[in-house]
């Protein structure tokens, strides 16, 4: 018996749902992009964001434990999650943090003025954010030290791990916060949010990079395993439905 076909086959199962899954989420976010555009079914596409949005955030989170399994990826989500709607209602009730902004109805599943889906947003969106980073970072091993004696190298790895982890988290960091700046102009034309005075204050930006690397840095510093081809997916089409409703709103 060929002991390698359970690996295999769990292998391709894996594959096969990551891969159905990516044309869902493009279809997903290309429909919706269309559906924002139609003013005749703008009502009810508002109503649904909350649910479509668990849904789409579920299964990216679902098909990143299948690929990895990696107990702790629940610590961190179940963690991240917490801070981010933390900072989310500290920014809300005090407007210290990101500055003066309201949620607006369309997400109606709220508690303390923060609609529940908003912080699952915040950690797929990071996690892509650090796919991302990941594959545009260099190996956390520099070339040199590959020949180096092993007493050198056991001093040195350490210290060039951590570095190399930090400003991996920084470059997802910044990747996110970037990311935010295609979202605001159509959370706003949509009563996702609404700013104090209507203009968006250059501290939001500040803020999501920040809260960005700090629920990042863990991440990588811990080693979870979260890497998915699903994640640029869902970065890059989401990213889309963003971009082009800003020219169409």
């Amino acid at each position: 018996m060929d002991q390698s076909s359970p690996v295999r086959d769990r292998f391709q199962a894996v594959n096969n749902f990551d891969r159905y899954l990516s044309y869902f989420l493009i279809f997903a976010f290309t429909s919706g992009t269309l559906a924002h555009c139609l003013p005749a079914v703008l009502p009810v596409t508002k109503l649904t964001t909350d649910g479509l949005l668990f849904v789409l955030n579920g299964l990216v989170l679902y098909a990143i434990y299948r690929r990895n399994e990696d107990q702790r990826l629940f610590w961190w989500l179940l963690l991240a999650y917490w801070f981010t709607f933390a900072m989310e209602a500290a920014g809300v009730a005090t407007g210290a943090i990101f500055g003066e902004y309201a949620y607006g109805p369309t997400m109606w599943f709220q508690w303390l003025g923060v609609p529940f889906v908003i912080a699952l947003n915040w950690c797929v969106l990071t996690l892509a954010c650090n796919e991302l980073a990941c594959r545009l970072t260099p190996s956390p091993t520099p070339p040199a030290l590959k020949n180096a004696a092993p007493s050198s190298t056991n001093r040195q790895l350490p210290i060039n791990y951590r570095i190399s982890h930090i400003l991996t988290a920084a470059l997802a960091a910044i990747l996110t916060a970037l990311y935010d700046v295609a979202i605001e102009p159509v959370a706003i034309s949509l009563d996702y949010w609404q700013w104090g005075g209507g203009e968006i204050p250059l501290q939001n930006y500040l803020a999501w990079a920040v809260i960005a690397f700090l629920i990042s840095l863990p991440l990588h510093l811990l080693k979870i395993r979260f890497r998915s081809p699903v994640l640029l997916v869902y970065l890059f089409a989401q990213l889309f439905f963003f971009l082009v409703l800003n020219f169409m709103l």
